[in-house]
């Protein structure tokens, strides 16, 4: 049924016909596996002159209604001294019973005449598929004309002001500068401001002093660390891999990839440059030796546990399942399609054939993930570390599982021997290679599997020699069809040229940021949007396609992303066009007009009230209580250890066991690219609240930070710490209350777990 029910999904008007479906099933999978090899209309000389991926090549060795005067049939049946296929081996009886079946039946076969494609085409439209929004060109365009002028900063202003006064609904008035304050500091650097900073503010009215703030803050170091941590969102970062079994080791040299993330963005690198150093920093340029580190993008990223006991085409899976893995969080994360759609079929929303994707699987077939040193080395040097390191992690790992008193079998006994030997002819150069200074990242291989030894599979890496892989049909590794040379996709292409350099990664980068700059600049835009309004223009951040959301202010968006390509792709650029402007600096304050006209705030009448993230959170409870270690970059500190008081973007991420304290708070799953994090609000975050050492620990450290001073100005001490105002009269008599029938610790706590430190408006 279900197979029946894809079927008129794929092409409406298949399963109506009788046997089409047990064609699918049982028929076209046998044919793929074990006869295209040899008898494809693809190949310049098919074997006897037989093609048999196509209707009209089968019909010439069947006669449908009549198993017994079918040459296929009889082939099947190794009959006679004629014909025997396949010859390879004979054909399981049930599988034969079943071409027989299908002969008897009519042998239906959907497949158009003289082609092996469907009678029905799934083709996407690649001329319509080009006339999406989003792939359109980028220009800028004219500010609207709008009522309000005087409310007017930026350019970005006038078109939030046109779609508000279409609705007929006023903007909300500027928030308060101490909220503004607030706003800011947390945007931009995750910390709050002190009791001190936010009264000069307050008090400081020089038209220039909001815009003097924001650009001290983008200079902060603290800048960087909190930016750096969205694009590692992004990124799906982490130091390890799914699963913990010896053929998946940890990446120990992962924090170099999160410190060159933190550093770029501190020190605005250009977005598009950003985005291909992390794909090929080493094959670009005049690179330096310190950018290699941006390769752990690809080099960090996750793998699945093959066992060499297993068979080429479970191995084969597997590897293409770490392919898969690639594609989709570049194609989510950069472009905003979801490609890995297309795996087993052509895309069927968006316009991305199956081809597309195996086009662009090729690149990370051919991508190697390595350990490299990071220093500068001479290349021939270079080359020899990473084979060598890599060599023996996969011999050493291998060794393991062969190792076993189960395994009696002579070939595993002949392949342990073979290992063994290998392994101690490079154990010395190997354990040499490990006390250099290294990097996660990767370099250019093609990566095959090798199952020409029945009792064990390998991976062949084959350094330098890049790879396409063929279509797999269904997915299913073991029904390949044509080659995909690897290219870029199809509707965002000007032409299919296939790519030459090497692996193809640095070519991939470019057309993601060249080709396809308008939809990755968009997507770019629109993720930076997000994270300062609490909202995206487009809600679905890495959907762009036809089943995402569209822009709630497209021209907007269009107009934002060619300005921010004009300004040399500059983040900063982009936060102060965002920051300065009268949209951002709404009060968050609800009113009956605006909830009634737009109750999801989707035109920005006022200010989205957020809550603080995870890390955005703990760094604020270390930063009042004077607990924060500004000890920026080196390796990752556990969360669990007490010790730990640096800031949360420098703490251990696993995918494998994720911190329990991470997943509480919404952290998000590193095992895959993260478009956004949720929120939730539970119980069990109110029991660490309530009772955490952690939490208790910092009650405790603000208020010895608060001093012993007399009880309502300890009261306001306490407030200047943790929330940067005054209390009110109504609020010392509350906390004086309190403490007269608990303690100053316990006060501390409420004051650190209320909404008011928790959220900012």
């Amino acid at each position: 049924m279900r197979v029946a029910c894809l079927l008129a999904l794929i092409a409406p008007g298949w399963a109506a016909e009788p046997g089409v479906e047990f064609f699918e099933s049982k028929i076209r999978p046998v044919l793929a596996e074990r006869c295209y090899g040899c008898h494809s209309s693809k190949s310049k000389s098919p074997m006897g002159g037989v093609t048999l991926d196509t209707r009209d090549g089968l019909r010439q060795v069947i006669a449908p209604g009549k198993p017994g005067e079918s040459k296929l049939a009889a082939a099947l049946r190794y009959e006679g001294t004629g014909v025997k296929m396949p010859p390879t081996g004979k054909l399981p009886a049930a599988v034969i019973g079943d071409f027989e079946k299908w002969i008897a039946d009519g042998a239906a076969d959907p497949r158009a005449a003289t082609t092996g494609t469907t009678a029905a085409s799934t083709a996407p439209d690649l001329a319509k598929g080009r006339s999406w929004w989003a792939f359109q060109p980028l220009r800028e365009l004219p500010s609207p004309n709008v009522n309000n002028r005087a409310w007017v900063r930026s350019k970005t202003d006038s078109f939030i002001l046109q779609a508000l006064e279409s609705k007929g609904l006023p903007p909300s008035p500027e928030a308060d500068r101490r909220v503004l304050i607030r706003r800011a500091y947390f945007d931009l650097t995750g910390l709050p401001p002190t009791y001190e900073e936010t009264e000069a503010f307050a008090a400081d009215n020089d038209p220039s002093a909001y815009a003097r703030m924001i650009d001290r803050l983008l200079a902060s170091p603290r800048y960087g660390e909190r930016w750096g941590r969205y694009w590692l969102d992004v990124a799906r970062w982490a130091e390890d891999n799914p699963t913990g079994e010896a053929t998946n080791p940890p990446y120990p040299y992962s924090w170099r990839y999160r410190d060159w993330v933190i550093e770029s963005v501190q020190n605005d690198l250009p977005y598009d440059q950003f985005v291909k150093q992390q794909f090929a920093a080493d094959l670009m340029p005049g690179f330096e030796r310190s950018q290699l580190r941006a390769l752990g993008y690809l080099g960090t990223g996750p793998v699945y546990h093959k066992d060499i006991r297993l068979s080429k085409d479970v191995i084969e899976t597997l590897a293409t399942d770490d392919w898969d893995e690639r594609v989709d969080a570049v194609s989510r994360g950069l472009l905003g399609l979801t490609v890995a759609c297309a795996r087993c079929h052509d895309h069927k929303f968006d316009p991305i054939t199956a081809r597309d994707y195996y086009s662009m699987a090729g690149v990370f077939a051919s991508t190697w993930q390595v350990k490299r040193p990071l220093e500068a080395t001479e290349k021939d040097k270079e080359d020899r570390i990473m084979w060598v390191l890599d060599r023996h992690f996969r011999l050493k790992s291998g060794m393991a599982l062969l190792s076993g008193k189960e395994n009696t079998d002579a070939a595993i006994i002949a392949e342990r021997e073979r290992v063994q030997k290998d392994l101690d002819a490079i154990k010395a150069e190997a354990e040499s290679y490990e006390k250099l200074p290294l990097m996660n990242a990767v370099s250019d291989a093609g990566i095959w599997i090798d199952g020409t030894n029945p009792a064990v599979t390998w991976l062949d890496i084959r350094p330098y020699r890049p790879r396409d892989l063929p279509v797999f049909l269904r997915g299913n590794v073991t029904t390949p069809g044509e080659a995909a040379p690897r290219r870029f996709l199809s509707v965002l292409s000007r032409n299919e040229t296939p790519y030459r350099s090497g692996s193809g990664r640095l070519e991939l980068a470019e057309s993601i940021v060249g080709e396809a700059a308008p939809l990755a600049a968009r997507v770019w835009v629109n993720r930076v949007w997000g994270w300062h309004f609490g909202r995206h223009l487009v809600t679905t951040p890495s959907d762009f396609g036809t089943q995402g959301d569209k822009p709630s202010h497209p021209e907007l968006l269009t107009d934002l992303a060619a300005r921010f390509a004009a300004n040399g792709w500059s983040l900063k650029w982009l936060h102060r066009e965002l920051m300065l402007s009268s949209a951002y600096r709404q009060s968050s304050a609800s009113t009956a007009a605006g909830m009634q006209a737009d109750p999801t705030n989707s035109l920005l009448w006022r200010m989205n009230s957020r809550r603080l993230d995870f890390d955005a959170w703990r760094d604020a409870l270390l930063n009042v209580t004077a607990s924060l270690d500004e000890h920026a970059a080196g390796p990752s500190a556990d969360l669990d250890n007490k010790a730990n008081n640096r800031r949360t973007v420098y703490a251990k991420v696993s995918r494998s066991r994720l911190n329990p304290l991470l997943r509480l708070y919404d952290y998000g799953d590193p095992n895959q690219h993260i478009p956004v994090r949720e929120v939730t609000t539970t119980p069990l975050q109110q029991l660490f609240v309530m009772n955490s050492d952690f939490f208790r620990a910092r009650a405790e450290a603000l208020v010895a930070r608060a001093g012993e001073s007399a009880d309502a100005n300890r009261v306001r001490v306490l407030y200047h710490l943790a929330l940067a105002r005054d209390p009110k009269p109504k609020e010392i008599d509350l906390a004086l209350s309190f403490v007269a029938k608990r303690n100053w610790t316990e006060y501390a706590q409420v004051l650190l777990g209320s909404n008011e430190f928790v959220f900012w408006r």
